[in-house]
C-alpha cells in the first residue's frame, strides 16, 4: 500500500511534484507518482484509481494550474470521498497561491492547514513526514531527511531516574556529516548537572566556555540557554551513514520531576573542515541563529 499519492497539475511537475516525490522516495516513503508508478500500456484511469484507493494519504499540490485542470480536481474528489469515514487523507500544499485564491477556487479547502512552498521544499517534506510517521520527529535539509524518536521524555520522577534511549536515523541516501539534537529541559531552570547522556562512543567531559574547541570526531555535547532562557542540551553527532541509526541514552540525575522536549535542530550534508594540531582533531561548530547564547556550561570530547 503506497504511503502517499501525489496529486498535481502537469505544469507543476518539474518545479515541484518531481523533486517532492524524489525527496519522499529517498526518505523511504512509498510514493504513488505517475513517473514512478505508470508503465507503458497501463490504463491511466484504472491505474490512478487504484493508486487513489490504496494510498494512505493524498498530497495535493494546489496551484493556479491545479484549479484550471479537470483531471487533478477529479483526483481531489476521489480523496474527498475517502475522507467520508472521518480519517484525514488530504495533505494540501499551497504553491504560488494564497488563502484568498483558495477561497475563490474552493471555499471548503480554506479551513485545511496547508504546507506552503514559499517556506521551502525541505519544510514541506518535513511536515509530510511528520504526518506519515507521527511516532518520529523529522528534519529535512537539501532533500535529505533524518528522524528521531521519541520526541518527549521523562528525565526523573522525583524518586526514580528515568533512562530513555533516543534513536536517530538518517533516512536519506547520502551521509549526514553533522547533526544537532536539541533537548529543551523542563522545568526551564535546570542546569548541566541534572541530566546524564551516554553517547554511543567513549567521551571525556571538560568545562570551559567555548565557541570553537577540540571535539570528538563522533559526538559533542553542549549545555546552553535558548532565547527564552530555557536550559537546553545540544547533542552534535558527527557522520551518520545513509539508512543508518545511532542511539544515545538520556537520564535525569536530580531528584525533581523533570522532562525534555526533543527535536532535530540542524544538520550538514557536506563534510566539515578537519583541523589538526599536536595530534588533536578539531571541528568548527555553530548554533542555530534563533538561540540567544548565554554561555556554554560544558563540552564533551573524545580523545
Amino acid at each position: 500500500m503506497p504511503d502517499v499519492f501525489i496529486c498535481h497539475a502537469s505544469e507543476d511537475k518539474k518545479e515541484l511534484a518531481r523533486p517532492l516525490a524524489k525527496s519522499l522516495f529517498n526518505a523511504g516513503i512509498d510514493v504513488w507518482y505517475d513517473e514512478y508508478s505508470l508503465k507503458l500500456g497501463d490504463s491511466l484511469r484504472r491505474t490512478i484509481d487504484k493508486g487513489l484507493a490504496n494510498s494512505r494519504f493524498g498530497v495535493v499540490i494546489m496551484s493556479p494550474n491545479f484549479f484550471e485542470k479537470e483531471w487533478p480536481q477529479n483526483e481531489l474528489d476521489g480523496l474527498f470521498a475517502k475522507e467520508k469515514d472521518g480519517e484525514k487523507t488530504i495533505l494540501p500544499i499551497w504553491h504560488n497561491i494564497d488563502r484568498n485564491d483558495i477561497l475563490r477556487y474552493s471555499p471548503i479547502l480554506t479551513d485545511r492547514y496547508a504546507a506552503k512552498t514559499s517556506e521551502g521544499l525541505d519544510e514541506v517534506v518535513m511536515k509530510i513526514m511528520d504526518v506519515i510517521v507521527p511516532s518520529e520527529s523529522h528534519k529535512t535539509y537539501t532533500g535529505i531527511t533524518a528522524s528521531i524518536t521519541p520526541s518527549t521524555i521523562r528525565l526523573h520522577s522525583g524518586e526514580w531516574a528515568v533512562k530513555t534511549p533516543l534513536r536517530i536515523t538518517n533516512l536519506g541516501i547520502d551521509p549526514i556529516y553533522s547533526l544537532q539534537i536539541k533537548l529543551t529541559l523542563n522545568p526551564p531552570n535546570l542546569n548541566s548537572n541534572t541530566i546524564d547522556v551516554e553517547l554511543d562512543h567513549p567521551t571525556t567531559r571538560i568545562n570551559e566556555p567555548v565557541s570553537f574547541a577540540t571535539i570528538s570526531p563522533n559526538s559533542t555535547l553542549l549545555f546552553l540557554k535558548d532565547k527564552n532562557g530555557h536550559s537546553c542540551l545540544s547533542i552534535i553527532l558527527h557522520t551518520i551513514e545513509p539508512h543508518t541509526s545511532r542511539e544515545i541514552q538520556v537520564a535525569g540525575t536530580a531528584k525533581i520531576k523533570s522532562s525534555a522536549d526533543i527535536k532535530l535542530w540542524d544538520f550538514k550534508n557536506k563534510p566539515p573542515e578537519v583541523l589538526r594540531k599536536g595530534g588533536q582533531i578539531a571541528f568548527p561548530f555553530s548554533v542555530p541563529e534563533n538561540v540567544g547564547l548565554q554561555g556554554f556550561a560544558l563540552l564533551i570530547k573524545r580523545r
